[in-house]
C-alpha cells in the first residue's frame, strides 16, 4: 500500500511540474527552459494564385477599363492615349499599359494581364489571352500573362521566392509548332531553334540577385520540345527579392527584333516572407 502511495505521489509531482512549465509559456530544450516568445517562428509558404483578380465578361483584364494613369503622345501622325496601371494578387503588383490610337481606333497593351481563357485551337493574335492548357495551374481558373519583353512585377515587401509555374500561350504554341501566328511573321521551329524567358531577381536596392531560365521551346541537340503543360521551376537561387523581371530570347529573330511573340503564362508563384 505504501509503495502504491509513493508512486501516485510521484506522478502528481510530475504532473504539477509539467503544468508549471506549460503555464509559463515556455519549452524545454536541452535541459533549459526557454520562453516561447524567444523561439524563432518558421515562415510558412504563401502562393500568388491570381484567383483574387477581377476579370471582365470575356475572362480577362488587360487595362481596357482605363483605370491606369492617363497620358498621351504623338506617334506616326496620330495621337495615342496611354493608361499606365496595374493589377494585384496578394502582395504582388503586376504592371500594365493600355493604349488607344485616336486615328485608327486600334487598341493594344503591354506588360502583364490576367486571364481565364483556355482556347487551345484558335491561332493568332486574336487568341492572345489563352493558355495552352484546359485550366490554370493545378486546375485553377485564372493565371497571369506577360505580353511584352522586359515586364517586371514587384512585391510589397522583400520575400524569398521559391517556385513558379509557367506554360506557353496558345498564340505562341502554334507559332512555334506550325509557324502560324495568323500574320506570317514567324517560322516553324526547326533543329537548333530555342525560345526561353529569363527571370531576373532584384533586391530592395534594385541590385540583381540572380537569373533563372524558363525554357518554352528547345530544338537544340536533337530535341523537339515545346512546353504544352504547366511546368514548375525553382526560383530559390534568386534568394530574397523585391521584384522579378522577365525578358524573352528566341532564335527566330529578324532585323526588327524577335519574331516569336513575347508571351508566357504564369501561375502559382510560391514565396516566404
Amino acid at each position: 500500500m505504501k509503495k502504491i502511495f509513493r508512486v501516485m505521489k510521484a506522478a502528481c509531482m510530475v504532473a504539477g511540474l509539467c503544468f508549471a512549465l506549460t503555464s509559463c509559456d515556455s519549452e524545454v530544450t536541452n535541459g533549459e527552459i526557454i520562453p516561447t516568445d524567444t523561439i524563432p517562428v518558421i515562415a510558412s509558404m504563401d502562393t500568388i494564385s491570381f484567383e483574387d483578380v477581377v476579370l471582365d465578361s470575356t475572362g480577362q483584364w488587360n487595362g481596357s477599363d482605363l483605370s491606369g494613369a492617363f497620358s498621351s503622345y504623338e506617334s506616326w501622325g496620330t495621337t495615342v492615349y496611354s493608361y499606365s496601371g496595374s493589377f494585384k494578387s496578394g502582395i504582388l503588383t503586376c504592371p500594365n499599359h493600355f493604349y488607344e490610337d485616336q486615328t485608327y481606333y486600334s487598341t493594344w497593351w503591354d506588360g502583364m494581364a490576367c486571364s481565364s481563357q483556355t482556347d487551345k485551337e484558335t491561332v493568332g493574335f486574336a487568341n492572345q489571352y489563352s493558355v495552352y492548357s484546359s485550366t490554370g495551374a493545378n486546375g485553377s481558373q485564372k493565371f497571369a500573362l506577360i505580353g511584352s519583353d522586359s515586364a517586371r512585377c514587384s512585391f510589397s515587401e522583400p520575400v524569398e521566392v521559391k517556385s513558379l509555374m509557367f506554360n506557353n500561350s496558345t498564340y505562341d504554341y502554334w507559332a512555334l509548332k506550325e509557324g502560324n501566328d495568323g500574320a506570317g511573321f514567324v517560322r516553324k521551329f526547326k533543329a537548333e531553334d530555342f525560345f526561353y524567358v529569363t527571370v531576373t531577381g532584384y533586391d530592395s536596392t534594385n541590385v540583381q540577385t540572380g537569373q533563372v531560365e524558363m525554357i518554352l521551346a528547345d530544338f537544340r541537340d536533337s530535341k523537339t520540345y515545346i512546353c504544352s503543360d504547366w511546368t514548375k521551376i525553382s526560383l530559390e537561387s534568386l534568394g530574397r527579392v523585391q521584384s522579378l523581371g522577365f525578358t524573352f530570347t528566341s532564335s527566330d529573330t529578324g532585323s526588327f527584333g524577335m519574331n516569336t511573340p513575347a508571351y508566357v503564362c504564369l501561375d502559382n508563384l510560391e514565396y516566404k516572407k
